[in-house]
């Protein structure tokens, strides 16, 4: 079990260091139902994350019999992380772009209802995320490991990659509500201003990662 759990926490801390799911939990603590608004937004995007994980893990069972090692994997592993790096030198070199994407001034206005279909689309709609629930979900779903092990993994995977999105909605609750909202505002800025930056480092270490492991294991 903790051969598989350390397979899947660099995709977790992928997951983690995504910017915009954040700064969407940050914004809809300013809606006007900021406590319940936020927390069907964490719920639906966890439920969006652990939704795709499972299905790239039952793909995986599918591919591959449960009593031979896949070998297919590493080659996947390869393609991912050349997909990554690629995608990462792209983000790298839009960085200096400070156009923050339109729908994010509406955000505000949006109630519960709004906010599952935005936890949708930053979890099982969201290229970013789908990029580290494939590896995730290919890890668990072809490893020799029991159910149990597999389940703690994937428990693992959602609790690292779910901290950033739940940590807005805590600062919020422990700091006193509205008090700690300019707090917020500055580190919604910060990701706002580095969201493409931040972007790219992330999917470049977890690309080469990649990379280099599929490639130890052909």
């Amino acid at each position: 079990m903790g051969e598989l759990i350390l397979e899947v926490v660099p995709f977790g801390i992928g997951v983690f260091a995504s910017p915009l799911p954040v700064i969407l939990a940050i914004l809809m603590l300013f809606t006007q139902r900021p406590r319940i608004t936020s927390l069907v937004y964490i719920g639906t995007w966890l439920a969006g994350v652990a939704a795709v994980t499972v299905l790239f893990a039952l793909l995986a069972g599918v591919l591959e019999g449960r009593d031979s090692s896949p070998g297919w994997l590493p080659w996947v592993r390869v393609a991912l992380g050349a997909a990554l790096i690629l995608l990462a030198l792209k983000q790298w070199r839009n960085r200096a772009s400070k156009e923050a994407p339109s729908y994010l001034t509406t955000i505000m206005d949006c109630g519960p209802r709004e906010a599952t279909r935005y936890g949708v689309i930053m979890s099982a709609a969201n290229p970013k995320e789908l990029l580290m629930a494939l590896p995730a979900g290919l890890a668990i779903g072809s490893s020799e490991a029991g159910v149990s092990a597999q389940v703690g993994a994937l428990l693992v995977f959602l609790v690292i990659g779910g901290a950033s999105v739940a940590l807005p909605l805590t600062v919020f609750l422990i700091g006193g509500g509205e008090a700690s909202l300019e707090r917020l505002t500055v580190a919604r800025d910060w990701l706002q201003r580095n969201n493409a930056a931040v972007t790219a480092v992330v999917l470049g270490v977890i690309g080469l990662w990649l990379l280099v492991g599929g490639l130890l294991k052909l």
